[in-house]
């Protein structure tokens, strides 16, 4: 990587800033980079010494070299962050491993002549497209997302005639308008603003330099689950209780607990996790296994951390022994224990009803429960025999006290006979409400099947409830002024659309009450004039003077010309609160079918300009059945369209 050494604090800053995104992946980064803050405050002399430039070669080397710049994985998806300054396209192109992007290219293209001429958001462009061919050669067709300081895509999609040629713009929507690329929103960390500029006459990198060392605890560990393998879950817990740190670890599938097991006192919870995978791995030795685990510390050991502890001698970057040593070796062994794993991180304490979270809560049920001294049975036990009906007595699940058996999903299952009556009784000692009592009862070990509509049933027909509740008084349904015959009353509104042709960027809309005919013109700002001038050349020439016009306090109707327009054509003029559907619900509406109509045919007709297409919705909208089965066509002139 060929970057000049710092002359500016600020050059220092970003530096730290390119180096400081893969910091996860370079060993003892803090104690590389102590020399180089000092250099990056305001106000201090600027001296580059031989510490600094030993300090700044060093990081540059790691940051160009395994673990921190990774192979790419061709069945995961690349996202590349890209940037363009001084004529410069910089980009880092990532993929994700567990909760993090990780590097695989530093990537870097000077813009030709007349792009570098342009302005600077179809400068990115330009960027984006050198780099996305550039990047082909690692990503193989596979799918990309790009992440730019600019929203690209509609911009992608409607490119300005006057600044490049048509060849030009057919070249870069065939580029960034494939399906396999997708543009995300402008994040706020993007490593590619940061990476400095380089000399011009030596290139940032070479390709073959990425793809030469692959690091990594064992080479088939992947974190994207193996298709058809069983997925077991592993976490561990530690927690205070009356000032003792109880700790507990579990392994689980779902529906049975494959280990669990106290912890002694004292442990903590990283070791917890660590105990937990260990034992995951080895249970499944000789199987192909999926294995999560909610712990950023585990799931980071098992993949990047493990290897850089065992190269250096298991030191830190200060030479001191690692924190829980003997459970990184006995990782390191476990791990390849199974025919083949995955490693896979997942969100922890999850409210979803997904397979991963079911079983992730499980994991941490179970890992609470056997840290407090719970008996959890694993599947080498010896079950005891279950009654013949392979389910427990309403009696004996509500009055038990020691740990059951039966799993599903971590709960009992009840019967829909047990269910009922366990409803009903928790209803009779609580009367709560539909939603306070499912959250009551999904919150405890027992599952009941279709529990909302027993508790509806239930708290209907409880008498208590249908004396005491309170329910929603009726109220008369609300009237909205109209016309009493077409053109009499108009709604008029500004509504702003996305940049179209010739400067465009809102649009006029006026809706006749009586009708539901609309009119709708394009315009480039909202004033007076342009309403008093459309309702002057548009309105009156075709349906008369109107008695009423309806609209917002917007400038553009509170104005002295729309006003006195009004006054002098004695047209009375009804201001409103802005979005109040009883005053302006009519003309609110229409602007928001018109955008849905033109945003479904600019997709139909593969992204032409909205004003081109404004003719197609208004003809949409004014032949559209209404309330009555009457179209505001067949309204206005009798009859269907020609």
């Amino acid at each position: 990587m060929m970057i000049p050494s710092p002359t500016t604090p600020r050059q220092v800053r970003e530096f730290l800033g390119t180096a400081g995104f893969c910091r996860l992946w370079i060993p003892g980064f803090a104690t590389l980079a102590a020399p180089l803050y000092p250099l990056t405050k305001e106000g201090v002399p600027f001296e580059w010494k031989e510490e600094h430039q030993r300090a700044f070669e060093a990081i540059k080397s790691s940051l160009m070299t395994a673990p921190a710049l990774a192979l790419p994985d061709l069945t995961k998806p690349f996202v590349l962050y890209v940037d363009e300054r001084a004529g410069v396209a910089r980009g880092v192109l990532t993929q994700a491993l567990g909760p993090w992007k990780r590097p695989v290219a530093y990537l870097s293209k000077k813009l030709d002549p007349v792009a570098s001429g342009w302005p600077t958001c179809l400068k990115a462009i330009a960027a984006v497209a050198l780099l996305i061919k550039d990047a082909d050669k690692l990503t193989m067709g596979q799918q990309v997302t790009v992440v730019a300081p600019h929203a690209l895509e509609s911009i992608v999609r409607q490119l300005p005639d006057r600044w490049m040629t048509n060849a030009r713009m057919t070249h870069y929507q065939s580029l960034l308008l494939n399906e396999r690329v997708t543009f995300a929103p402008p994040a706020i960390l993007n490593p590619a603003t940061l990476l400095p500029l380089t000399n011009d006459s030596v290139p940032v990198h070479q390709c073959t330099d990425i793809l030469a060392e692959e690091t990594g605890t064992r080479r088939d560990l992947t974190d994207q689950p193996w298709p058809g393998a069983p997925s077991w879950y592993t976490d561990g817990s530690s927690f205070l209780i009356e000032g003792k740190r109880k700790a507990g670890a579990a392994v689980v599938d779902r529906k049975k607990v494959i280990w669990a097991s106290a912890l002694p006192e004292g442990t903590s919870a990283q070791k917890a996790e660590l105990i937990a995978l260990i034992q995951a791995l080895q249970e499944a030795k000789g199987k192909i296994v999926n294995i999560y685990t909610d712990s950023r510390y585990a799931f980071a050991t098992a993949h990047i951390h493990g290897a850089i502890y065992r190269q250096r001698g298991l030191l830190t970057s200060a030479g001191k022994d690692i924190k829980n040593k003997e459970e990184i070796l006995a990782l390191l062994e476990a791990i390849h224990a199974p025919k083949k794993v995955a490693i896979i991180h997942c969100s922890g304490h999850q409210r979803g009803e997904d397979l991963v979270a079911k079983g992730n809560r499980m994991a941490d049920s179970v890992a609470k429960q056997v840290a407090q001294g719970a008996m959890i049975l694993t599947e080498k036990g010896d079950l005891p025999k279950s009654p013949e009906d392979e389910r427990y007595n309403i009696k004996e699940l509500w009055w038990t006290s020691d740990p059951l058996p039966y799993f599903f999903e971590g709960k009992i299952e009840l019967t829909p006979e047990e269910g009922i009556k366990f409803v009903k009784g928790l209803h009779q000692f609580t009367h709560l409400g539909v939603e306070k009592m499912m959250r009551l009862i999904k919150n405890s070990r027992y599952q009941v099947p279709n529990l909302k509509s027993v508790a509806q049933k239930i708290i209907d027909s409880c008498k208590p409830c249908a004396f005491t509740n309170a329910t929603r008084a009726y109220k008369e349904p609300g009237k909205r002024q109209r016309g009493d015959r077409p053109g009499v009353y108009w709604e008029v509104d500004f509504t702003e659309v996305k940049p179209g042709m010739y400067g465009n960027k809102y649009l006029l809309v006026l809706v006749d009450t009586f009708s539901g005919w609309v009119e709708a013109f394009p315009t480039k700002t909202e004033t007076a004039q342009i309403v008093a001038k459309k309702i002057l050349e548009e309105i009156l020439p075709r349906f008369g003077i109107p008695k009423v016009i309806g609209s917002d306090n917007g400038p553009a109707f509170v104005a002295q010309v729309s006003q006195g327009l009004a006054t002098q054509l004695g047209i009375v003029w009804k201001l409103h609160c802005a979005y109040r559907p009883q005053s302006s619900g009519q003309v609110e509406r229409m602007n928001r079918t018109l955008k849905e109509t033109l945003t479904k045919l600019a997709i139909e007709t593969g992204g032409k300009d909205w004003v081109a297409l404004l003719p197609l919705a208004l003809f949409r909208a004014r032949n559209t059945p209404g309330r009555f089965g009457l179209t505001p066509f067949e309204v206005l002139y009798g009859g269907p369209p020609p």
